[in-house]
């Protein structure tokens, strides 16, 4: 008996799978063959006959294999799996010349095969099910093969960019072509959206209009265009999909996992990304590890850097960078959310539950208001300081204005997200005395190491609400300014005929008040670290240990951790039953976690500051530094991170990473808690 005809939507995926396949691998030999001339199957001219012939070939079998997979025929899917593994066979000699893209094509041909053998195979297949959103029916037909298609179009548009290719004016056609057969695919699907949703409409209208004159400039400007469109439809339609309600209902018992996993493929992807050739500013690629490394510092929002960022990076580079750090900032999960609440999805009750947790909420129900003004409060911030810093850059220092946009849009999230990382290879030295540029990123990172929960807090206060701050907020506020404060004036006792000698008494106090305030998650600098004190540098591990607030885009042990400590220890001095903050009494489960996380992240750092001192010759100080800096993900360094060896850089990494997922979700992911049904009997043990 024969296997059941594919329903249309699996005839539409399978269509798009085989041309996907063959445009990547089209585009993947002519890179080759452009980048590895003379070398790859002979001479130059017998390569570009054979390249064209492949070409050639393989798009008009796949159109006319995708053509019969749309009209069912039998004879299309059986040519399917015959014209993948011609796919195979091309690049199989390509792998000594490039592993990278060779290995890649190999791997995504060989999946498409194994997976068009089991659909032939299957005598009960079926269709992937609709969304259970009150999707269109569009998107109930169509979903599965458009969201193939963009994912295949923004993989050949990476391409594009990634590798600096001598003839690129071929491969971007190639990519535009397909770009505008996927456009006119999804636009239906698009614009209904956008009709139903007048306000969207109109954002998207200006945005377009806004970029379309740069974007006709060039080939690969209106090419970076419908890339930036396909990543933002392709986003729409896997949230509201099956697949993505699928994966997050399954994470929801194990909220923690999510978090790890989707960081660790964020900086594993981010790497990948990193290492191609155009992503250097000198055409090299760069070495795996330290494209991890810079990675996992962006998503981490951390700042450590093995290269020079401005230096070793190229503009795409700096983009790839860029991202990471947006996204690393604001946390995946709650991207995703917003997306799902934004198009009027609704997440169940556990999704809701699993959300508060992450985002460390008291009030139920308030995750959908929290992730609404997350983005918005964000772009509005982040956007406001781009400009302000665009304006002294371009009027004080003679930046170009295109230059001066560009860093200070860089700039502005790189300090809002706490991240560090800076378009000058000494930070923010050049503007040592210059108290307003220091304001504009000093404030930043005061809005995006506060929490977005203390921001809301904040705003609905400013609209006029009579309720008062939670406790949560006020406790951050009053603390965050304890140690803004503290900070300021310890820096500037121990610093002022140090590393702030020469400057003036205003420009003092101004970069003592910047330095406390970046010290604690941001990272950037305005002195020269190598002449600081050993007692300023006593001080700035302790206040980068602390960190941030719960909700940010910082790292530490949180303020609130702190607090909570603080006020458990003259209960236990009193001998209390329960510890009291501000006039509020503080349960015991959360006086244990506060207490858990201080020892946890303790033992970390004392775990990763043993290996580095076994494994480098370094000072303990300046193991200590990069360690507490690393592990609260603030990114200043005093020297340490360009002494770093293979184990180094690995340590480092393992310890940003920990330092952003933060210790408890980490035992959480790693370890399923288990309840206990036995009762065992008291007893007592001295301590102290």
């Amino acid at each position: 008996m024969s296997a059941a005809p594919l329903p249309r939507p699996a005839r539409r995926l399978q269509a798009a799978r085989v041309l996907g396949a063959s445009v990547l691998s089209v585009l993947g030999v002519r890179i080759v063959a452009d980048v590895h001339e003379g070398s790859f199957l002979g001479p130059p001219d017998v390569l570009l006959s054979l390249v064209n012939l492949y070409s050639a070939g393989v798009g008009l079998l796949a159109l006319v294999v995708a053509l019969g997979l749309l009209a069912g025929q039998r004879w299309a899917a059986l040519s399917m799996p015959l014209l993948l593994s011609l796919n195979v066979g091309m690049f199989v000699p390509v792998l000594a010349y490039d592993v990278q893209i060779g290995g890649f094509l190999i791997l995504w041909n060989l999946v498409l095969i194994g997976d068009t053998l089991f659909a032939l195979t299957s005598r009960n297949p079926r269709a992937r099910r609709g969304s259970e959103r009150g999707d269109s029916a569009w998107l109930q037909r169509h979903g599965a093969a458009a969201q193939h298609q963009l994912m295949v179009s923004l993989l050949a548009g990476l391409a594009v960019f990634g590798f600096d290719i001598p003839h690129v004016f071929v491969p971007e056609l190639i990519s535009l072509v397909y770009s505008l057969a996927t456009l006119a695919l999804v636009a239906p699907y698009a614009l209904d959206l956008l009709l139903r949703r007048r306000r969207y409409l109109i954002a998207a209208a200006l945005a377009l209009l806004f970029a379309l004159p740069g974007a006709l400039a060039s080939l690969g400007s209106l090419l970076a265009l419908m890339w930036a469109i396909q990543a933002a439809v392709l986003a729409v339609i896997v949230a509201r999909g099956p697949v993505f309600a699928d994966l997050l209902q399954s994470f929801y018992n194990r909220p923690a996992l999510l978090i790890l996993s989707t960081f660790a493929l964020l900086a594993f992807a981010g790497a990948l990304v990193l290492t191609f050739p155009a992503a250097a500013a000198g055409g090299a690629s760069i070495a795996f590890l330290d494209a991890l490394f810079t990675a996992t510092s962006a998503t981490c929002v951390t700042g450590l850097i093995v290269l020079d960022t401005p230096v070793d990076f190229s503009t795409f580079g700096h983009a790839v960078i860029l991202l990471l750090i947006q996204l690393g900032g604001l946390g995946i999960m709650v991207l995703s959310t917003f997306a799902a609440v934004l198009l009027g999805g609704r997440l169940a009750l556990r999704g809701e539950q699993a959300l508060e947790e992450v985002l460390d909420l008291t009030s139920p129900g308030s995750a959908y208001e929290l992730t609404r003004f997350i983005v918005v409060s964000t772009l509005l911030i982040e956007g406001i300081g781009a400009v302000m810093l665009a304006a002294l850059f371009h009027y004080e220092y003679g930046i170009a204005l295109g230059d001066a946009l560009w860093r200070g849009g860089f700039h502005a999230i790189s300090a809002f997200c706490n991240a560090g990382f800076a378009l000058w290879s000494d930070s923010l030295i050049p503007f040592r005395e210059d108290a307003l540029v220091q304001a504009v990123h000093g404030t930043l990172i005061v809005f995006g190491g506060l929490g977005f929960p203390v921001l809301l807090a904040l705003w609905l206060r400013v609209r006029g609400s009579e309720r008062r701050l939670p406790l949560q907020a006020r406790v951050v506020l009053w603390v965050s300014l304890g140690l803004v404060v503290s900070g300021a004036a310890l820096f500037a006792l121990t610093e002022w005929d140090a590393s702030l000698r020469g400057m003036s008494t205003l420009d003092k106090l101004s970069s003592a008040l910047f330095h406390s305030v970046s010290l604690r998650t941001a990272g950037f600098n305005a002195v020269d670290f190598g002449a600081l004190e050993r007692s300023t540098i006593l001080m700035m591990i302790v206040w980068m240990f602390i960190g941030a607030s719960p909700g940010s885009t910082g790292g530490g042990i949180k303020t609130t951790t702190l607090a909570v400590v603080l006020a458990a220890i003259p209960a236990l001095i009193r001998n209390q039953p329960r510890a009291l903050l501000m006039r509020r009494t503080i349960p015991h489960d959360i006086v244990y976690r506060a207490a858990t996380i201080m020892t946890i992240a303790t033992a970390v750092a004392v775990v990763v500051i043993f290996a580095l001192l076994a494994s480098h010759d370094m000072s303990f100080e300046k193991a200590a530094f990069e360690t507490v800096s690393a592990l609260a993900t603030v990114g200043l360094s005093i020297g340490a991170t360009a002494e770093l060896n293979a184990l180094g850089k690995w340590l480092i990494i393992l310890t940003m990473f920990i330092g952003r997922v933060g210790p408890i979700s980490l035992a959480l992911a790693l370890g399923t808690p288990r309840g206990s049904h036995v009762a065992f009997p008291e007893a007592k043990i001295m301590v102290g």
